[in-house]
């Protein structure tokens, strides 16, 4: 007789078909899994339906918090429960701290259910800044059977919180768009050059969420002295966020519309395509009174098209980013600095190539088979 799989709840507010690296984190290690069954609680989402459908796991979509009734969590408690009973569920997987971790503990306390924790950066620095909230986030790490951080550097911010060191296990992401998956034919690559008239230029680029911890400004406050010897510099940002309006009045100020694209949402072929037709991958990004690049994933994915890297000392990226070997990490709040890695890899076409190669063998060191065989070895030690 066929041993039954143990199943496990994962509950989250970031899950696709919604966008961002969290949602590719959950949605991977699940999708990878070969020794539990999963359940996803989690938010409704446009054109989920189709998604859904195609999954081998079920999803199950509610509005996760109450509206006026106080605490709002409380709604995720009786959610929990009934899921809990009907899904035959035997341990549950916490996505978001808090407010997730609030109804998880209770549950936990009461009908004996346990529960681990993924943290990613961001979701342990905010509590942090109010007292309430951190006590309760203390209370919720502690409860749990064991807790899983996206880097070291979200791992060594645990350990500040004195949460057991053995408790704490790191579990990478992996790149979801690489030159391996999507395929880039010369035709694509033509096509987006003579859309931007970008064909005989130096590219720089930047993908991801446009937010200012990201590093965008002082890229393109960078351009003007870049420019004066070398011309034919562009600088391509993909993504989109409320902080566009300030960095478009920017290069305004500073007359760089023919060097400053703003390229919007693109498709995962498309982000494909720009790597492909790309020279350099910047993003100085800083930390921002807890807004932190936990890791960075981008990074990776620009790695295994051949990229090389100027990134900010910052977070949980000199992990994804290897100084000198895969890229060059630079103070995020210095002009300089970032100016003069630019002109190195300009300038310098062995270690251009040569920084370009080892980022391409690194990336083959992060894969989502890989991370999810090591939470199902963790999982399986506190059954």
């Amino acid at each position: 007789m066929e041993k039954t799989k143990k199943r496990i709840l994962l509950v989250t507010f970031e899950f696709p078909p919604k966008p961002g690296g969290v949602e590719n984190y959950y949605y991977n290690l699940i999708k990878k899994s070969t020794q539990y069954d999963f359940v996803v609680l989690t938010l409704p989402y446009k054109k989920a339906s189709d998604f859904d459908t195609d999954q081998k796991f079920t999803i199950i979509r509610e509005k996760l918090l109450y509206r006026f009734f106080y605490p709002k969590w409380f709604k995720l408690f009786i959610l929990i429960k009934k899921i809990v009973s009907r899904e035959k569920i035997d341990i549950i997987w916490v996505g978001d701290i808090l407010p997730v971790g609030n109804a998880c503990y209770l549950i936990s306390k009461l009908y004996k259910i346990p529960y681990f924790i993924s943290t990613h950066g961001m979701d342990i620095m905010l509590p942090q800044k109010n007292k309430r909230k951190e006590l309760i986030m203390k209370k919720v790490l502690k409860k749990s059977l064991f807790i899983t951080t996206n880097s070291k550097y979200t791992k060594l911010e645990l350990n500040n919180l004195n949460i057991d060191d053995t408790k704490l296990k790191i579990v990478y992401p992996a790149p979801c768009i690489t030159d391996k998956r999507y395929k880039v034919s010369e035709e694509d690559i033509d096509v987006e050059l003579d859309r931007h008239d970008i064909r005989d230029k130096f590219k720089l680029i930047t993908i991801g969420r446009i937010v200012r911890r990201k590093g965008h400004k002082l890229v393109i406050k960078i351009l003007p002295e870049l420019l004066n010897s070398n011309p034919d510099i562009v600088y391509l940002v993909a993504g989109t966020g409320d902080y566009q309006k300030e960095l478009e009045k920017l290069v305004i100020k500073l007359n760089l519309e023919n060097n400053v694209i703003f390229l919007g949402k693109l498709s995962n072929k498309e982000l494909a395509t720009y790597y492909k037709l790309s020279d350099l991958f910047v993003m100085p990004a800083k930390n921002i009174e807890g807004d932190v690049e936990g890791f960075g994933i981008v990074y990776l994915e620009a790695s295994s098209f051949g990229l090389p890297i100027i990134a900010g000392k910052s977070g949980g990226i000199a992990e994804a980013v290897l100084d000198n070997k895969t890229g060059i990490l630079i103070n995020p709040k210095n002009k300089g600095e970032l100016g003069q890695a630019v002109l190195k890899f300009i300038n310098d076409k062995k270690l251009y190539n040569d920084i370009s190669n080892q980022g391409i063998k690194y990336v083959e060191e992060f894969k989502w088979s890989k991370q999810a065989s090591y939470l199902e070895q963790i999982i399986k030690e506190y059954e």
